[in-house]
């Protein structure tokens, strides 16, 4: 392949080289900056009756706690979401407990971290301009809004640009991989609210480009990054992993390539970078719920605390049903459980497997209540006592079994596996269809790996294999959390990975880059991922267009 041919710049003129480059990608930059910050400029939920910023439970769930902490002064979300207000701020996106006054509250369900940040953003608006959102909730929003999700933007960007400038490739394929990320993802579509995807994909960008250049180096026998390298990419996995549960994985693979490259440079600048987040991600949860674990978590019964066997176990299923408490439970029941009043319902979670009968016991003068279960295959006679820790089950709870006909269909759970991974990858939901951009990033990973031109083999394994997990534990979970991420115009928890794919497609436009038929297949691609990507620019909580057109009878 010539020189001419391949539009790569001349090694003696690297200067220029570098600023035509440059001088392109701030444009391609600018440019998405400017829809984006545009769309941000005008955000308002046109299918609410009254002018709100807010577009669903998901988004609300955080605009509550930035309110309740910096208007209320406290993490909890009681009085932000009470009804008769102009605006509705209420949401299903909450949990409930107890809280350190010893009453019950309600939390949003998200990790309080990031709703923490953008609460320090509204102090400083609120207090040098003295708007409150309550009163310029559009105004106030839209600013937050413009300086966070403006600066992830932006960092997103600049941090692909840096890493692509890198990789010897044509100039076009540069160039076709930022417009791909700047238009052709639903990062952009994001952008507009209040969510963990679009700053858990810019810190996963900044890890990438920090993976990169470190195996660069060392394939290319360069030397080695400085601190400041190792620094970033421990604060960047380490924020990753605090918007995005399953960024674990990333973390761990950055600490391996880290390790890997220079013990000394991973303990005195990668470790204290990522410790820094960590330690804001689980403090800002413990300070909020008194617990490290977070609120999603809380899905399920605590430990049991104590057993008693009673025979036979009808008559005894029987009282509890009737919302009486047998006295040989009542005997084995530790101090703090013992209440003057019960009151005794059947548990109401879907979660439950059929075999296990649970009861709720609340006490009727306090928020304090345990939970009896027994199992009714397993030991039938056998009765236990666990703590209430299933902060989603509470009165009025949208997730409760008994409200099954409310939930949306999505949220019901996909309960055939085969049929969740088709929509998964290549239906309704699916990553390929609806984004088929993707469909150079997964070529392109294998080009990485089997290539030693791009001198990026390993970083085309870290991408595969943390693809394949991610992928594969979202299509491992239960029946309820087969949900394709709620009402979202796309699979919001691949978000993240976008950074990882966006460069793996520059080897296949690389190539295909060498005729006017491989540019306009490139092209025709990105066409049709900015049109799923533009599809929901007034409200990415919607579903995906595909899924509002599949057609009836075929499975959802």
């Amino acid at each position: 392949m010539s020189s001419a041919n391949r539009q790569s710049c001349p090694t003696e003129l690297p200067a220029f080289c570098q600023q035509r480059h440059w001088s392109i990608y701030w444009i391609l930059i600018a440019c998405a900056l400017a829809v984006v910050g545009g769309r941000i400029a005008t955000v308002k939920n046109h299918a609410e009756g009254n002018e709100t910023p807010f577009f669903s439970a998901n988004d609300r769930s955080r605009w509550a706690t930035v309110r309740a902490l910096v208007d209320h002064h406290t993490f909890h979300i009681d009085n932000v979401i009470q009804r008769n207000q102009s605006i509705h701020w209420d949401t299903i996106d909450k949990v409930k407990h107890i809280g350190r006054d010893g009453k019950m509250h309600a939390y949003s369900s998200k990790p309080p971290l990031l709703a923490s940040v953008f609460a320090a953003g509204y102090l400083g608006v609120k207090t040098f301009t003295g708007m409150s959102i309550t009163d310029r909730p559009l105004l106030v929003t839209r600013t937050l809004l413009l300086i966070f999700n403006g600066t992830c933007w932006f960092l997103l960007m600049y941090f692909l640009a840096q890493t692509i400038d890198c990789i010897s490739v044509r100039d076009w394929s540069r160039y076709y991989v930022l417009a791909c990320a700047g238009f052709g993802t639903f990062l952009s579509t994001f952008a507009v609210t209040l969510n963990n995807h679009l700053p858990a994909a810019t810190a996963a960008m900044a890890t990438a480009y920090c993976i990169a250049k470190i195996m660069r180096n060392a394939e290319s026998r360069l030397p080695q990054p400085t601190w400041k390298t190792f620094l970033l990419a421990g604060l960047a996995s380490a924020a990753a992993f605090a918007n995005e549960l399953p960024a674990l994985s990333l973390l761990v693979v950055t600490t391996l390539v880290c390790l890997w490259r220079s013990r000394q440079l991973t303990l005195l600048a990668f470790l204290p970078g990522a410790v820094v987040v960590l330690a804001a991600f689980f403090g800002t949860n413990y300070a909020f719920h008194g617990d490290l674990k977070m609120p999603y978590a809380h899905r399920s019964d605590g430990a049991a605390v104590a057993s008693v066997e009673i025979k036979p176990a009808a008559p005894v299923v029987r009282k509890l049903d009737a919302g009486g408490l047998p006295a040989l439970i009542e005997n084995a029941l530790p101090q703090s459980f013992r209440f003057s009043s019960v009151t005794i319902g059947r548990g109401d979670w879907p979660a439950t497997p059929q075999e296990i009968l649970r009861w709720n016991v609340a006490d009727g003068l306090s928020d304090r209540s345990f939970v009896i279960q027994t199992n009714t295959q397993t030991s039938p006679d056998l009765f236990s006592i666990h703590p209430r820790s299933n902060w989603y089950e509470y009165e009025g709870s949208y997730w409760l079994k008994s409200n099954i006909e409310k939930k949306s269909l999505v949220d019901r759970g996909q309960p055939d596996p085969l049929v969740y991974t088709f929509h998964v990858l290549l239906g309704h939901h699916g990553i390929f269809s609806l984004t088929p951009i993707w469909i150079l990033a997964l070529a392109g990973m294998m080009v990485l790996m089997f290539s030693a031109r791009y001198q990026m083999r390993w970083f085309g394994i870290i991408a595969l294999t943390l693809s394949v997990v991610v992928v594969t534990f979202y299509l491992m979970r239960p029946t309820i959390d087969r949900n394709y991420g709620g009402v979202s115009s796309a699979l919001r928890w691949m978000f993240w990975l976008y950074p990882l794919w966006l460069i793996c497609i520059l080897p296949m436009a690389d190539s295909l880059a060498q005729s006017k038929t491989g540019r306009f297949f490139c092209l025709a691609l990105l066409a049709a991922s900015v049109i799923s990507a533009s599809w929901s620019n007034l409200n990415p909580w919607v579903h995906p267009w595909l899924y509002q057109i599949w057609p009836e009878g075929l499975p959802l």
